[in-house]
């Protein structure tokens, strides 16, 4: 027993089922069937409403940061929206223009750089990103992918989580890991890192596709690349790395660790040390 207790402060009747709740700026904000409507609580035990948009189909999934609302369709996939308190708008900002059955969604935050992260009902993880000066993106109006990876399970909840620069790195920017859960038990995530990181840790994982042998003879690139059961006329955007398979670097042989960073024009230290940047700044639990 808890001397807390819960007390209701409000209730009202909406004609249809509220599919997902939320706060933007310090306001309610709820999804209900198609439209995404922002609330105002007032002082006689009321709600008022201060906006709303019609969105697509069935919005079931809804993520705020600051101003900024994603919102997850059952089919027509992803919607960026923003709300401006002194207009009390809600508008529409860009979209993904191409259908998609998502399970949830989150935030990638890189210092400056903001990108949205879906997950779908063909075991994908595919990662958006809004960029109006691409010629692309249509002025904006259009969601760009920029990744895509083959996870091989269903993520149906998402979560973020700050964490401090690489002290090897020499970096000051924000950066948050985005974990992730999935349906048959799994745990793992996300983490930007920099660009020279990423490259040279792609070599080595494109050294060790090849260069040693694998669970039942399976090739681990070919299983990451995206699957779908409906053709599209887009190639697979890649872009992210392997951590399974880069780990496995680590249990290697002195002798095959040397002759893998020599081969890709580097040492032994620093890519220990690229994967131990990662280790630290995801020990949370």
């Amino acid at each position: 027993m808890t001397k807390h207790k819960l007390k209701e402060l409000c209730s009202k009747e909406q004609r249809g089922p509220v599919t997902a709740i939320e706060q933007v700026d310090g306001f309610l904000l709820t999804a209900i069937g198609q439209k995404v409507y922002v609330w105002k609580f007032k002082g006689n035990n009321d709600i008022i409403g201060l906006a709303f948009i019609d969105a697509q189909l069935y919005i079931h999934t809804a993520v705020t940061l600051k101003n900024f609302v994603l919102t997850a369709d059952i089919t027509k996939s992803l919607s960026l929206l923003r709300y401006q308190e002194e207009h009390k708008t809600l508008a529409l900002v860009s979209k993904d223009l191409r259908e998609l059955e998502i399970y949830t969604a989150e935030y990638i935050v890189d210092g400056k750089q903001l990108s949205f992260l879906v997950s779908d009902s063909d075991r994908n993880l595919i990662l958006y990103h809004y960029s109006p000066e691409s010629v692309e993106s249509v002025g904006g109006q259009r969601l760009l992918r920029r990744a895509d990876f083959h996870l091989g399970s269903r993520v149906n909840t998402m979560f973020r989580t700050p964490i401090g620069p690489a002290k090897s790195s020499g970096e000051k920017k924000t950066k948050h890991i985005t974990w992730f859960a999935t349906l048959d038990g799994g745990l793992g995530y996300f983490v930007p890192m920099p660009e020279k990181t990423y490259r040279r840790l792609l070599m080595l994982q494109n050294k060790l596709v090849t260069g040693i042998p694998h669970f039942a003879g399976l090739n681990p690139k070919a299983f990451r690349l995206p699957s779908v059961e409906q053709k599209s006329l887009t190639n697979p955007s890649k872009n992210v790395l392997d951590g399974n398979l880069l780990w496995r670097y680590a249990s290697l042989s002195y002798k095959e660790r040397s002759e893998f960073a020599r081969q890709i024009g580097t040492t032994v230290n620093q890519i220990l040390q690229d994967l131990m940047d990662v280790d630290k700044g995801t020990i949370l639990f």
